[in-house]
């Protein structure tokens, strides 16, 4: 009898079912290191297919739509609904549960409230960004950081103006970052 192109003896048929057990932590963060390589792989086969300024085109596109579904599915496990958020506060609480799901231990960063619609990012040390300068990649490559900032914002019905101040592309110390909001954060719906 022959399955699958394997040849199967009736009196051994046993399915394997054992398996090596990884922690839970361990695990996580081996699919956190995936996506990330997943989104470098994605962007150097964009970058050798279309050339640079599309694929830095692509992939801000592409990192916007993955920050909406990256926090829907985090407030959807925190229960939390679009517009509920009401200050700048309660949106960098969210944002730093994020930032603890997709890049913890890689990413050393500040979200500093200043006022009830407004506050500070930095970043002094980003994973993204040692990886871009480690391909040598750092004269071609625009961050997208703020695009998936942009991206968890309107998953939160938030609307804000993210002001870059500082960058680590442009040779600055870290990346400081202002978020303004525009309006309040409660739908008129």
């Amino acid at each position: 009898m022959r399955e699958s192109g394997y040849e199967v003896f009736p009196e051994k048929i046993c399915a394997i079912e054992d398996k090596y057990d990884i922690p839970m932590d361990v695990q996580k963060l081996i699919l956190q290191v995936c996506w990330a390589q997943h989104d470098a792989q994605w962007f150097l086969k964009s970058k050798k297919k279309f050339e640079i300024e599309k694929a830095n085109e692509l992939n801000q596109e592409v990192i916007f739509s993955m920050g909406k579904i990256e926090a829907r599915h985090v407030l959807n496990a925190l229960s939390i609904r679009k517009y509920t958020i009401k200050s700048v506060f309660d949106i960098f609480k969210i944002m730093n549960t994020f930032m603890y799901v997709f890049f913890p231990g890689v990413m050393e960063f500040r979200l500093i409230p200043l006022a009830e619609g407004e506050g500070v990012g930095v970043v002094y040390r980003c994973y993204i960004w040692e990886e871009v300068k480690r391909s040598r990649g750092e004269a071609e490559y625009t961050c997208a950081c703020n695009v998936r900032h942009r991206g968890w914002l309107e998953a939160m019905g938030a609307k804000a103006k993210i002001l870059p101040i500082k960058r680590l592309p442009d040779g600055d110390d870290c990346c400081e970052f202002r978020f303004i909001l525009q309006q309040s954060l409660t739908s008129s719906i």
